[in-house]
């Protein structure tokens, strides 16, 4: 089976390999197969949800699959309303794993990924990452490593234990809005009929700029755009400390691979040239994104639609306003209060979590000059 062209919500942590490759039924389950499913051939184990256009195959029961298919119909309207799409769409498959184990037995491939959309089989396919639509159903990732002898009131205990249920909201994936990203990637694939693929920075950085869309009160309500990415904002800041992001015209040039080579950066850097232009106080900006994918849509040459769209700009005073607003806005970053408040009594070795969290909650710590950095130095500072 030849490598199938996908687009991965990549994980962000590491160099980073190949598109993912074929799927191939997990050791055991020769019925999960891409694609649709007859009701009549359910893998064990596994569950049917429908809606008006997806199948959602689950191995997290039907609850996850109602809400997480609903989310995915819902936010169709969504992408609708900024890039509206006359022809029918047609049954796209939602592919729910319960586990990493599980979702990379199917696809081993996907290492790299959090989720990808599949354009071969036109299915979404993903895990359960603990945390849907804002609602966790696993315990904090980060918590004190037991029998530590610190001094700490009972009051300190709990503080501490709403900012670990933080933290772990923060910095783990939503699988709500890591579907909403790629479920513009498969919306967007249809809009244009096409295997060209768009600008890498823009297609990219409105997968996460749907990521955060927010349904309002009621049992019609609407999504609200526009809310902050925390997690991307945080990690664009420290690219413009450390001089690690790329010029505003040269990432406008950039295709996918050159996207890649970078990838936590330029997915945070896309996220925040997007969100910076949709929410400009200038109209014609506002919709310059959706003239220049309507212009791709018929060129599918990308840079011939990207100089259209951005004729007459002056690309360095464009920079300039990006990183001014993207400087002058405030991430919510409970990691870092966690640095300000408990630096000076916790070191990184206190803490069980990932040890990229710890080696960041060390930095805050240092730069919130609660802890010298030489007296850190058994911390833990694991790669």
């Amino acid at each position: 089976m030849s490598p199938r062209l996908a687009f991965p919500l990549l994980l962000l942590v590491t160099a980073l390999a190949a598109l993912p490759g074929s799927a191939s039924a997990a050791p055991g389950d020769e019925h999960v197969r891409p694609g649709e499913w007859s009701r009549n051939k359910v893998p064990d184990g596994w569950v049917l949800f429908e809606t008006p256009h997806y199948q959602v195959q689950s191995q997290v029961g039907e609850d996850k699959a109602r809400r997480l298919g609903q989310h995915l119909e819902a936010m169709l309207a969504v992408y609708g309303e900024i890039l509206p799409f006359r022809k029918q769409l047609p049954t796209f498959v939602l592919k729910l794993f319960d586990g990493r184990g599980s979702f990379l037995a199917y696809n081993p491939g996907a290492r790299n990924a959090a989720a990808y959309y599949d354009k071969s089989a036109k299915e979404l396919v993903a895990y359960d990452s603990g945390i849907i639509l804002g609602v966790r159903d696993i315990p904090a990732r980060i918590r004190l490593v037991p029998g530590l002898p610190l001094a700490l009131t009972d009051a300190e205990v709990e503080e501490l234990a709403g900012l670990f249920d933080r933290i772990t909201d923060s910095y783990l994936l939503d699988l709500g809005g890591v579907l909403a990203h790629e479920g513009w990637h498969q919306y967007f694939h249809h809009y244009t009929v096409s295997w060209v693929p768009m600008p890498a920075w823009l297609d990219e950085g409105l997968g996460d700029y749907f990521y955060t869309a927010v349904r309002e009160q009621g049992e019609d309500g609407g999504y609200t755009l526009g809310k902050l990415n925390d997690d991307r904002l945080r990690v664009i800041q420290t690219a413009f400390e450390e001089g690690t992001f790329a010029r505003f015209e040269d990432i406008l040039e950039f295709e996918q691979a050159d996207y890649y080579s970078n990838a936590q950066v330029y997915y945070a850097q896309g996220w925040s040239m997007v969100q910076f232009l949709m929410h400009h106080e200038d109209g014609k900006l506002r919709a310059l994104i959706p003239k220049l994918i309507k212009d791709f849509k018929g060129s599918k040459n990308f840079r011939r639609s990207t100089e259209k769209a951005f004729k007459g700009r002056d690309l360095d005073e464009l920079e300039r306003q990006w990183v001014g607003w993207v400087l002058s806005t405030e991430a919510q970053d409970p990691l870092r209060e966690l640095a300000v408040r408990f630096g000076d009594r916790l070191l990184p070795d206190d803490l069980e979590a990932p040890s990229s969290w710890r080696d960041r909650y060390l930095r805050l710590a240092v730069e919130a000059h609660v802890v010298d950095a030489e007296d850190a130095v058994d911390g833990d500072t694991d790669p």
